[in-house]
């Protein structure tokens, strides 16, 4: 216990490298005469150690604090310790390491020494714990704080000794409270011994030093530190010296010259005087660590050339002359300078000046200027010579050209505004070049693929290069001066908004011409240029050898804008016809991103506007409406009408129960002698039929969905009806018999055509009519190409063909922020997107809340087990490179590790356990139907449905059960019988139960499981949060705590800000499950 206490005070002290060297040591037997004192205060090991070369031996001392077991202090009269002593606090060399191991060892052998070590421990732990008992927390803190201590400062006196030059100190000692009153240290020795033993010292009448109740700086830490280890290594030393080589004699204190600068690091910021040996009288005096500021001057008489130091060179203080006085002031300069010095000490050792004759002058102004700069920035010439020689920092000046293959660069290098070419010499004057920075320029510029060819610089590298080096790298040449291009290059050429000017004019029939210039470029050159852009390409190389950066912001927008008016590959004169609903879009973008130079603009605005200002649209209601419309629902109906006089299609994509049927239906009412054609998923015809007969009994509505025969007889009588009602199913099969022209071809829930190599979305795109339109609350559930084929219905071609939306948009999406907004900006005025918190202020609350519910034990072993076993199968087709073809046997285990979330008898037969998830269920919907709440609750797993429901049975709770087997018919008999009866709880599908619901009886919705579209989950509780609802909707989410339950919701939240991005609002994003990779699916078995 005692080794290992003393081994971890010892650490703080070695290296790993000096321990290495003194195993070596111990190996070797070379440690001798090893001696141990202990008392109280101090253990003192005292040893010998032989060189590896047997021809020298070290005396070595280690002292440790008795009760800290701190190292507070070494010696070793080695080179390496005489070297390092003063860099770090308590240096050991090898030699006093090995001494140390030495020690450890010989206590295995040494009973007597142990005990002495164990009994100051315990002594130690004793006063700890009386310490302790004692509670003096107050003497702690004091000691802490160094309460009531006054401040000690030294002052310090250098003299020179007179017969040796020495460096001599003397000290004076006082309180810094008192200003004047310093006592001089008429004995050093006797100050350490006080120190060391923290007794008090008189000095004076007035002043007695006592450590004990005074404070010491660091400063005068290290400096008294300094000093005692200079008397150790005297002690240490021979004793038989005269008093004038002694180290410390009396009150002074001499320096060896190899500690010289290690003395005056410790004492610069103390008050210094020069005494004895410097200056008749004593002088204040300061240490600087810098550069000595020597004036030169240099001038020529007559026949000869004078080189002064008016002020005399500085006179080194030590054998290395690296500290030199000069003035009053001791100077410790860079080792360049004290190196530089060398001659010029010499030279001027007797003298101020000294003289060169006329025919020396060459080498003067080529060599010596030169050479004394290097010295000292202090030389002033005479006028003559000055007009002779340029003395200036360098400016450094590439130019650029180009020639038809290669691009080049001429390097001048200016001093004084005297330019001339790197490779040249300047013959008028003599010019003092900066040799060290022209050589860091000419490495700069090789570095970046230059060649030196004929005083020039080649480029030889291809055009990526170039181009990258000019945008990016060219920045380092200027760091070093200035860049200039000629008239035939200008490496990347700038093209801002002020250089695109346009005019846009009414064309033919429905379509406007904008008419562009870009630059001074050609109709041939702005196409290609166009083209590279489509390509993705970074820069487009002019014809001159010039670049195009395409990712400039101007010209990137100048390009981004004739992209997407642009359908075809190619440019016709500079012009392009768009059809007016690109009108809409190119007034907002030009007006988003301040185009001031495109004229004609107002020819375009009206349309603009007519889609913004809806409410400002005076469209009368129709005759016959049985509805009293809310504000938002007129708004609504205004913006079909003027879709309807603009000629475009679009989105209404309001959220679920603001009323997109009643809506459309007022629309339709409104235009008499017109047929339109509703498509609508099969669970919701007849709530269209039923929408129809309550609100426009007028109108002819005919529902297609019986026989083939009947229904074929009904599609040939279309004439005879306002409206026709079908599923998508039934119009795929019936596609061939919709050979009409329809005024109007409607989507319900146009979700269903969110893939467009579907047949439901090719079927509906098929269909002729003179205008579409959408209605989905959720226009994206997964991918923005969903969104594209909704577009391509309404509008086909508007948001182009299907490979250019996906390598200029989806593809593109995380690369750059600026995508979605274009997206945005393209599809936001023809999608008009509603909430209920902002439009419907009577509507009741809606409060969310997901509760964490735990597996029980039976359920948490099942789940563990499976996911595991899972978790081992998916990463063996990751290492076995099958991943991506797995990914339909992955969703399985995915959708079994759900399924035993919920009720893990659903996939074992014989689970005999408990389920977390639905004890929580029973328990919510007991306490909730007795206090006479009405229940939804949603499943996507109907196997889990059915399990509830037979509980729900068990327990006597009535409730109602839909899915997808249920018939539309007896759909909106279910409703009804639960909206008006005694049943309390309606299980309900997620898939076939979450659209065309009108369920505001129920006040509390409970989300079973979490599905990876939030979105179907919103749809799925606005059948109880909607228009008719009088009470407060709670909607619980259960996940399942520590499993793929919570994985999933992170991801829904993860995806959500997309949809927000290009729609503007809170619209929700779905599942992205086929866009997981590895590591995501992995970790959702974790």
């Amino acid at each position: 216990m005692i080794k290992q206490v003393l081994m971890e005070g010892f650490n703080n002290s070695i290296s790993g490298r000096n321990r290495v060297k003194a195993e070596v040591i111990l190996k070797n037997d070379l440690v001798k005469d090893i001696k141990v004192n202990v008392d109280n205060h101090m253990i003192d090991i005292i040893s010998s150690v032989i060189s590896e070369s047997l021809f020298n031996e070290y005396s070595c001392k280690i002292e440790i604090d008795s009760k800290t077991k701190e190292v507070i202090g070494t010696y070793c009269s080695c080179t390496d310790f005489e070297r390092k002593e003063f860099s770090k606090d308590n240096y050991c060399c090898k030699h006093l390491i090995a001494s140390f191991y030495y020690f450890l060892n010989s206590l295995d052998n040494d009973e007597n020494l142990k005990e002495k070590l164990l009994f100051l421990q315990k002594s130690k732990d004793d006063n700890q714990s009386v310490f302790s008992k004692a509670g003096k927390s107050q003497d702690l803190l004091s000691s802490l704080l160094e309460d009531n201590k006054e401040n000690v400062k030294f002052e310090i006196t250098l003299n020179r000794n007179t017969w040796s030059s020495k460096l001599q100190a003397e000290f004076k000692i006082g309180l810094k409270s008192c200003n004047n009153k310093m006592y001089v240290l008429k004995d050093i020795n006797q100050f350490l011994t006080c120190m060391y033993n923290k007794m008090p010292i008189k000095y004076g009448k007035d002043f007695i030093f006592d450590i004990r109740k005074q404070n010491l700086s660091f400063d005068d830490r290290r400096l008294i530190k300094f000093i005692y280890r200079l008397s150790e290594k005297e002690n240490l030393q021979s004793s038989f010296k005269r008093s004038q080589d002694k180290i410390i004699n009396g009150k002074t204190l001499t320096i060896p010259d190899i500690l010289v600068k290690t003395f005056l690091d410790i004492i610069k910021n103390h008050r210094v005087y020069l005494g004895d040996g410097f200056f008749c009288r004593i002088i204040d005096s300061e240490i600087l660590y810098e550069d000595i500021p020597i004036p030169f001057s240099l001038c020529d008489s007559g026949n000869n050339i004078i080189l002064e130091v008016p002020n005399g060179m500085p006179e080194a203080l030590t054998q290395d002359e690296d500290v030199f006085l000069y003035g009053t002031s001791i100077y410790v300069p860079s080792t360049e300078q004290s190196e530089r010095l060398v001659p010029y000490l010499k030279v001027f050792n007797n003298t101020q000046s000294i003289a060169f004759g006329q025919n020396d002058e060459k080498r003067v102004l080529k060599e010596l200027i030169p050479s004394i700069q290097n010295v000292s920035n202090g030389l002033n010439l005479s006028k003559k010579l000055k007009n002779k020689v340029v003395i200036a920092p360098v400016i450094f000046k590439f130019y650029f050209d180009k020639d038809r293959e290669n691009v080049y660069l001429t390097l001048k290098v200016s001093y004084g505004g005297y330019e001339f070419n790197y490779f040249e010499e300047f013959k008028e004057k003599v010019i003092y070049r900066d040799s060290q920075k022209e050589k860091e320029v000419y490495k700069l510029v090789k570095k970046f693929g230059f060649e030196d060819v004929n005083n020039k610089f080649i480029f030889l590298k291809d055009d990526d290069y170039i181009f990258r080096f000019f945008k990016y790298d060219i920045e380092r040449f200027q760091d070093y001066g200035e860049v200039f291009y000629s008239e035939n290059f200008k490496g990347i050429r700038n093209i801002s908004k002020s250089d695109f000017k346009g005019d846009v004019r009414k064309g033919k029939f429905d379509y406007f011409e904008f008419e562009f210039i870009l630059s001074d470029l050609s109709k041939e050159e702005t196409t290609n240029i166009l083209r590279s852009f489509r390509s993705n390409l970074k820069y487009y190389k002019l014809e001159n050898g010039e670049f195009l950066d395409l990712e400039d912001k101007d010209l990137k927008e100048i390009l981004t804008l004739l992209d997407n008016l642009l359908l075809e590959e190619t440019l016709n004169n500079n012009t392009i016809a768009l059809y007016k609903n690109k009108g809409i879009y190119l007034e907002q973008y030009l007006e988003d991103k301040d185009f001031r130079f495109i004229t004609g603009r107002e020819k375009i605005m009206d349309i603009r506007d007519k889609l913004k200002n809806i409410k400002n649209k005076s469209f009368q209601p129709p005759y016959g409406i049985q509805a009293e419309l809310r504000e938002y629902q007129r708004d609504g109906y205004n913006w079909f009408r003027t879709l309807d006089y603009l000629g475009f299609g679009g989105i209404l994509g309001d959220e679920m129960g603001l009323g997109k049927t009643l809506q459309t239906i007022v629309f339709l009412l409104s235009k008499e002698n017109s047929h339109t054609l509703i498509v609508a998923p099969t669970s919701l015809i007849y709530n269209w039929f039923n929408e129809f007969k309550k609100f426009a009994p007028s109108m002819k509505v005919c529902i297609v969905n019986s026989n083939k025969e009947e229904r074929e007889e009904l599609i040939k009588a279309y004439n005879n009806y306002d409206v026709i009602i079908t599923t998508y199913n039934l119009l795929r099969r019936d596609l061939d018999l919709y050979d009409m022209v329809f005024d109007y071809c409607i989507l319900d829930e146009a979700q269903n055509i969110k893939n467009a190599s579907s047949q439901n979305a090719k079927a509906v795109k098929s269909i002729k009519s003179k205008s579409r339109l959408a209605l989905t609350g959720t226009p994206i559930e997964n991918s923005l190409m969903e969104l594209w084929s909704i577009f391509d219905f309404i509008m086909p071609g508007y948001l182009y063909d299907e490979k250019r939306f996906t390598s200029r948009y989806y593809r593109r999406l995380e690369e750059e922020k600026e995508i979605l907004e274009e997206i945005n900006r393209l599809v936001k005025p023809f999608i008009l997107r509603r909430y209920k918190k902002n439009v419907i202020k009577e509507l009741p609350d809606k409060i969310e809340k997901r509760l964490i519910i735990p597996l029980s034990d039976e359920q948490k072993l099942v789940y563990k087990t499976y996911s595991e076993y899972a978790k081992d199968l998916i990463q063996k087709k990751v290492e076995d490179d099958e991943f991506k073809n797995s990914k339909i046997e992955i969703l399985s285990y995915i959708t079994k590790l759900r399924q035993i979330c919920l009720d893990p008898s659903v996939i074992m037969e014989n689970y005999l356990g408990t389920s977390g998830k639905i004890d929580a269920l029973l328990e919510i919907l007991d306490h909730s139907i007795s206090s006479g709440h009405k229940i939804l609750v949603f499943s996507q797993f109907t196997s889990v449905l059915k399990n509830i429901g037979n509980l729900l049975k068990e327990n006597n709770i009535l409730f109602s059960y839909l899915d997808g087997s249920v018939s539309s018919i007896n759909r909106m008999r279910m409703v009804d019988d639960f909206n008006e009866g005694e049943n309390n709880v309606f299980l309900v599908s997620l898939k076939a139960g979450g659209t065309g619901l009108n369920l505001t009886s129920a006040d509390i919705v409970i989300h079973f499981d979490p599905w990876w579209n939030p979105a179907v989950e919103d749809q799925a509780t606005d059948r109880a949060h909607r228009i008719g609802q009088e009470n407060t909707v709670e909607v619980i989410k259960l996940i399942a705590q520590g499993t793929i339950e919570e994985k999933i919701v992170e991801l829904q939240d993860s995806k959500r800000k997309l949809i927000d991005t290009i729609l503007g609002d809170d619209l929700n994003i779905g599942s992205f499950i086929n866009n997981l990779n590895e590591e995501q699916i992995i970790n959702l078995f974790n």
